[in-house]
């Protein structure tokens, strides 16, 4: 089977091929980009236990600590900034990380400053108050993000039907279901469905506020010779 073809699904008794429709119009695959999100966040926790970690080996060797101090410039200090989402959950937990690790940043420097006064003792004992907890919290919201991501993040099925033989594509979401207007509906010009594999030929209309729409030509999502196979 090609890549695109995930494998089958049993739609109440049917038994049918299901596209991943991401893979199949070249871009990465929903469980590709969540596993890469998750490692991502993994890897943002580790840097602040590192970070941690290097602080009070800082102190206890008395030699300067080179990391940041600033929340802003760190890794995840720089994501958080930029990120942005349109799930009202995972936007809602995201701002609770902003106080632990405004916290955090802010201890370093007055670690810094209490080791260069020589208060060695009062700096370790800071680092691990703070570690108990601005960082077990972060720890945490770092779990909590990724269980929530893979929570929300679930795909649908939309099942086609070609010369009789249906089958069903993984997508995203659905935002609507309506008829397009025959008239709404016109021809790319050529060279336009560069990005697409040919499985779009066509612009439609919505009724209700004229949006534009790619139409996406469900005959050519499997090729006629590979639903012959199947359909065998």
């Amino acid at each position: 089977m090609p890549n695109y073809v995930r494998g089958v699904i049993n739609l109440r008794g049917r038994v049918m091929p299901l596209v991943d429709l991401r893979t199949r119009l070249d871009m990465v695959s929903a469980t590709d980009e969540l596993n890469a999100f998750c490692a991502l966040m993994t890897q943002r926790e580790q840097d602040h236990r590192n970070w941690m970690s290097e602080l009070e080996a800082s102190v206890q060797e008395q030699r300067e600590f080179k990391l940041t101090t600033d929340p802003h410039k760190c890794a995840f200090g720089k994501w958080f900034d930029t990120y942005q989402t349109d799930n009202p959950w995972i936007a809602s937990l995201l701002k609770k990380f902003d106080e632990p690790h405004q916290k955090i940043h802010g201890v370093g420097q007055r670690v810094i400053q209490l080791a260069a006064d020589g208060a060695l003792d009062q700096a370790l004992q800071l680092v691990t108050k703070t570690r108990g907890r601005e960082l077990s919290s972060m720890i945490h919201l770092f779990e909590n993000l990724r269980d929530l991501t893979r929570e929300v993040q679930r795909e649908i099925a939309v099942v086609f039907t070609v010369s009789g033989h249906p089958f069903a594509a993984s997508v995203d979401s659905a935002v609507s279901v309506e008829k397009l207007s025959p008239g709404s509906v016109a021809t790319l010009p050529p060279g336009a469905d560069a990005s697409h594999r040919g499985l779009v030929q066509r612009t439609g209309r919505r009724a209700k506020d004229n949006q534009l729409l790619l139409v996406l030509e469900a005959d050519r999502i499997l090729e006629r010779e590979l639903i012959a196979r199947l359909a065998a």
